[in-house]
């Protein structure tokens, strides 16, 4: 016979029963999970580390690992909102577009978050652009010593492009500019995705500079660290072939100036005194195509660049069917028609017999190579009356283009081109910069210009 219990027990078994079975319930309603991962569609089409994911209406938090993923546990059925944060969003003043997520007990969800898509960003910051063939970029002025954004700050995105009308076909210089806001950003729309765009701005002092290809996609975002007041720094490295040599004959310049050192016998050079903030170097040396990289030379600091020049050129056979169609295209064929310059030929370069470039010059009237160490300084002669003393002062160093690209040379340095005569298409020689295309008149080349054309700029033809 069962011993009677007192009220009071019954209902004190009775209440721990009951919080039993509701702890149990609740501890049964903490089991769900979400597991999911951070893409960056926008720049870098990789996982986003470091972007920390939050549960809207809670305080739970995570932040995604290496790889992007991240984790939220022990979290109870019903319905979530995730969304995230990233510098990358924050530059850019843009926002990810929240997930909702239901779970019922014990179940584990999956979830993908994205940044928005480059069409979607390019779509909404620049909509008079036309769909799908221009491109936006967002630059972030900012001032080179302290990071501090620069706002009122004209940058510009410069370009060229190949245009067909009924005058003839031809490069053309085009270019978009914009002002930074108080926040350092800066929008350009209409920048091309299909050729890489040189992005600059100016604060007061030597332009900054940064070399931008969209690659085919519709954004682009970059940093473009300027200077208030002149200060310098120093950039060292070294240049490699990639099979992993050096390349003690090589030129690395600092492009959009006439600075440019030699590398030594074991490919090291350096760079004194150079305008801090965005850079672009490029490295050249005789039988390797030209290599540039971005650096950002901090004032008072010490930058280090490591180029890797791809393996050497071989010479193409000639192809005269292509090599004219190639200069009809460029504009050769034409301006050797119309402009007021010298143009030599495949065959004028054959006949000069001409083993080094420089020597192709020899046949040209008003040129003239003056000796010096291994080989020559070529020099255009001025006009008449400029000079008073027309033995030595009356001739002048050109600037040079190679394939469209300004190819920098150290004043009176002797001529070290990475060509030999036989890879030479075309050559167009303009003693004063008023007679040459407008695309390659520089202020700085007073003394006139020569465009060589060769077999390694024209594009390659499908076998």
């Amino acid at each position: 016979m069962r011993p009677h219990l007192p009220v009071r027990l019954l209902f004190l078994a009775a209440l721990s029963s009951v919080a039993g079975s509701a702890a149990a319930q609740a501890a049964a309603d903490t089991t769900a999970v979400i597991r999911g991962v951070v893409y960056d569609s926008l720049i870098t089409d990789a996982p986003l580390r470091g972007a920390e994911v939050w549960l809207e209406g809670t305080n739970r938090t995570a932040r995604a690992d290496a790889v992007g993923r991240f984790e939220f546990a022990g979290l109870r059925s019903g319905r979530y909102v995730l969304t995230f944060f990233h510098p990358v969003l924050d530059s850019a003043g843009l926002s990810a577009a929240p997930v909702v997520v239901s779970l019922e007990p014990g179940q584990s969800g999956s979830v993908v978050l994205t940044t928005p898509s480059p069409a979607a960003v390019h779509a909404a910051l620049c909509p008079r652009d036309p769909a799908g063939s221009m491109g936006a970029v967002l630059a972030l002025v900012r001032e080179g010593v302290g990071g501090k954004p620069l706002g009122g700050v004209a940058v510009t995105a410069e370009w060229t492009a190949f245009t067909i009308s009924g005058g003839g076909n031809r490069w053309e210089p085009r270019n978009t500019v914009a002002r930074s806001d108080s926040s350092g950003r800066v929008l350009l729309c209409a920048v091309p995705t299909d050729v890489k765009v040189l992005i600059r701005g100016q604060a007061g002092v030597p332009s900054g500079m940064i070399a931008l290809d969209l690659a085919g996609r519709a954004f682009g975002r970059v940093d473009l660290y300027l200077l208030e007041r002149p200060a310098t720094g120093t950039v060292i490295g070294i240049v490699r072939a990639r099979n992993g040599g050096l390349i003690s004959a090589s030129t690395v310049a600092a492009v959009g100036t006439e600075n440019s050192v030699q590398a030594d016998a074991e490919g090291r050079f350096t760079f004194s005194s150079v305008a801090a903030g965005s850079r672009i170097f490029e490295a050249r040396a005789i039988g390797f195509k030209p290599v540039q990289l971005q650096a950002t030379v901090v004032p008072g600091g010490t930058s280090r660049l490591e180029f890797i020049l791809g393996e050497p050129a071989q010479l193409l056979d000639p192809i005269a069917v292509a090599g004219s169609s190639y200069l009809a295209t460029i504009g050769f064929d034409r301006r050797r028609k119309t402009a007021q310059g010298h143009f030599l030929d495949e065959e004028d370069i054959e006949r000069s017999g001409a083993t080094r470039t420089e020597e192709v010059f020899r046949t040209v009237p008003g040129v003239q190579l003056r000796p010096s160490g291994m080989g020559y300084v070529v020099e255009f002669q001025r006009g008449r009356g400029q000079i008073t003393n027309p033995r030595l002062s009356n001739y002048c160093a050109p600037s040079y283009y190679v394939d469209g690209n300004y190819f920098p040379l150290p004043p009176n340095a002797a001529v070290t081109l990475p060509m030999v005569p036989a890879e030479i298409l075309a050559i167009e020689l303009y003693s004063n910069t008023s007679s040459a295309p407008l695309q390659y008149q520089r202020r700085d080349s007073g003394c006139g210009i020569i465009l060589i054309w060769t077999r390694r700029g024209q594009p390659k033809l499908p076998r």
